[in-house]
């Protein structure tokens, strides 16, 4: 592999393997998008307000119905709710001491003859690893909430989807028949690649350089591709069974009477029963409260439940990350204009160099170094490509959303400031310029028209609270908040 790499930077790739493996890597994204929408849950209809009758299997857990009403997805609320579910069974006990919740992992569940599934196992061995004489605290959680990776939640979701399908509530959403296609695009995009660099020449780099760069972004979406196909293929997604819409629309119909009967500010500590109800409530976005008393994880910032439109649906929230993002229209027109006038300058100044146009007095003292300075002079001038597509990208959005501007009125499901939801090393690209405070919060506001919400850029003066059902004005391309007004709250009394 090292090999080819070399030899794809060294010499021209031959053409037509070449469009081979774009092709072929095109290709194998169009089957990976056409797997994910053939194989997309549906939203059920709501069923009678009422808690849906035991399966054969017994009921379902806490978690499993976080999977079903979340769009077969677990979400990250099957973790606090599970917690409440071994409470309720025995398991752990909740209590409040101090004015501080505390956890009792000495449990009487197995006395009874209970028998624990690998999801709730998970969750018990976190909780007895924090654990101080059988006694942790939710501060101890809070801190504790960095120890449950990637990995970790990993096989917690492997461990649900299992149980539910165990019970007939769903199957794999990405089986063989899904992935084949997908993999064979990415193997013949390989030998593609392959072949294109056995058979390529001996061709100065000034005189090949985009045939090159191509195939670097050739080889780049292939890598992408292969890891895509290889997260499917070791993940746990789901998609449901017949009996699992049937059970979904059962479950939506008693959130409707969870959403009347339990209180807004109802605590974990209290009768099993309450626990029981107060599981199946959290993971079907109700009860926010449960993440700030039981802070075993963070409320997932990229899916949210949405009361907008004539169901209630989850969403999934985007925080978009490119040049301009979040800042005034004509900030980033004039920014642009600027940066394509000083790119187009530099371009052609590094050109000149290579070309021995330009410094070249300075190069004449060096006799023996030219040809390296006209090299990196001309890759220099390569690399000034990528200043002007951004700078034409803030000259055509400034130029768009200075005169466009979009409205919608929705709830506002999800706010979150940049350091949340990106690393570090990104929050500067979409932090606005100009603004004496320095804040500036992501806005996702759902109508109840789509499954996806692109979070929009608001400031102090244009920011709204989560759960608010607001009227935002934004730009399309930068989505930069020009005002929202509050026209009422979707949470409830």
């Amino acid at each position: 592999m090292t090999a080819t790499i070399l030899a794809g930077l060294f010499d021209r790739p031959a053409a037509t393997p070449l469009v081979v493996a774009i092709v072929a890597v095109l290709a194998g994204f169009g089957l990976h998008a056409w797997a994910a929408w053939s194989t997309r849950p549906q939203r059920a209809n709501l069923g009678p307000p009422e808690r849906p009758a035991p399966l054969a299997a017994g009921p379902e857990p806490a978690a499993v119905v976080g999977q079903l009403t979340n769009g077969f997805h677990v979400p990250t609320s099957a973790v606090p709710a599970t917690v409440l579910d071994l409470a309720a069974r025995g398991w752990v006990r909740l209590a409040h001491a101090d004015g501080e919740l505390m956890v009792v992992t000495r449990s009487t569940g197995a006395a009874t003859g209970d028998v624990l599934r690998a999801h709730e196992q998970l969750v018990l061995n976190h909780l007895s690893a924090r654990a101080f004489n059988d006694v942790t605290s939710g501060a101890t959680l809070a801190v504790a909430q960095r120890r449950l990776s990637r990995r970790w939640f990993r096989r917690f979701n492997a461990a649900v989807a299992a149980v539910a399908q165990e019970a007939g509530l769903s199957t794999r959403r990405y089986s063989a028949v899904q992935l084949g296609p997908s993999a064979a695009a990415a193997l013949l995009g390989a030998y593609a690649l392959w072949r294109s660099t056995r058979s390529g020449t001996e061709i100065a780099v000034d005189e090949s350089w985009r045939s090159r760069g191509i195939w670097l972004a050739a080889l780049a979406g292939l890598i992408v591709l292969v890891w895509r196909t290889i997260e499917r293929a070791r993940g746990s997604a789901a998609t449901p069974t017949k009996l699992g819409v049937e059970r979904l629309g059962a479950w939506m119909g008693y959130r409707a009477r969870l959403a009347e009967r339990i209180p807004a500010n109802a605590s974990v500590v209290g009768a099993p029963s309450q626990q029981e109800a107060l599981a199946r409530a959290v993971v079907m976005g109700l009860s926010r409260q449960v993440f700030t008393e039981l802070p075993i994880v963070r409320e997932d910032p990229r899916r949210a439940w949405s009361e907008a439109g004539d169901v209630p649906h989850t969403v999934r929230v985007r925080y978009p990350v490119r040049p301009g993002y979040g800042q005034h229209p004509v900030k980033v027109l004039v920014g642009g204009l600027i940066g394509l006038a000083l790119a187009l300058w530099l371009r052609r100044y590094f050109a000149d160099v290579a070309d021995g146009v330009a410094l070249t007095g300075v190069l004449d003292k060096a006799p023996g170094k030219v040809g390296l300075f006209h090299g990196i002079a001309r890759w220099l001038s390569i690399g000034c490509t990528v200043p002007i597509v951004a700078a034409l990208w803030c000259v055509v959005a400034g130029t768009v959303d200075t005169l466009i501007v979009r409205q919608r009125t929705g709830m506002v499901v999800r706010t979150r400031q940049p350091f949340e939801v990106h690393p570090r090393q990104v929050v500067w690209v979409v932090r606005p310029f100009g603004e004496r405070t320095g804040y500036t919060t992501y806005l996702a506001v759902d109508d109840g028209r789509r499954d996806w919400v692109d979070a929009w850029l608001a400031n102090e003066r244009s920011a709204a609270p989560q759960g608010a059902q607001a009227q935002v004005r934004a730009t399309p391309l930068l989505g930069f908040v020009r005002s929202s007004e509050p026209i009422g709250t979707a949470t409830r009394r």
